[in-house]
């Protein structure tokens, strides 16, 4: 006796609703900034260390830049040469924004974070950048490039979602029964 023939199973329908969609995660870049002449460098994979704790940047008449991911410094890319800076950050500061001037080199960066500090390295000599992410809520996760022998001569900045709660609560949706006010 054969097998009894199968019929084919209607698929249920899909429906989606705006609400039950999760909100993803939008990563984005901001650059590349400068003459972009010379040898690539990217920080890309230092991030996987942690968020940024700490970053040095070397004044000279380029930037060099040089950061720490959580706890652990990565490499310098450019010229260890003038006098340098040391920031740490806040436990919960993260880098927000990111300001400055190029033409040929990097001459000056501008950092902005999310307690409202502000830290100034460089001269302001050249043509004007902004960077800042496309979503709201994520912060830089790392910086790319290129550098020569006398400096940094372009650089992009790469953004993530924030690690900490307060920020992340930007990009998502609001948990149903919470009210405020």
């Amino acid at each position: 006796c054969p097998p009894p023939a199968l019929l084919p199973i209607p698929a249920a329908p899909v429906l989606f609703s705006r609400s039950l969609v999760p909100v993803q995660t939008r990563f984005s870049y901001s650059g590349e900034f400068g003459s972009a002449a010379g040898t690539s460098f990217s920080y890309s994979g230092d991030h996987f260390w942690g968020p940024i704790t700490a970053f040095r940047v070397w004044e000279h008449p380029s930037t060099y830049i040089k950061f720490q991911f959580a706890g652990t410094w990565s490499k310098t890319y450019g010229y260890e040469e003038g006098k340098h800076h040391e920031v740490t950050l806040f436990h919960g500061e993260e880098i927000t924004q990111i300001s400055g001037k190029h033409s040929t080199y990097i001459y000056q960066l501008i950092f902005f974070t999310n307690y409202g500090r502000t830290f100034f390295f460089g001269q302001p000599a050249g043509e004007s950048f902004n960077a800042v992410p496309l979503e709201q809520g994520n912060v830089l996760a790392f910086i790319s490039g290129h550098h020569n022998g006398a400096g940094i001569t372009g650089i992009g900045m790469h953004w993530d979602q924030s690690t900490l709660p307060a920020l992340k609560s930007y990009a998502q949706i609001p948990e149903m029964g919470n009210s405020s006010g």
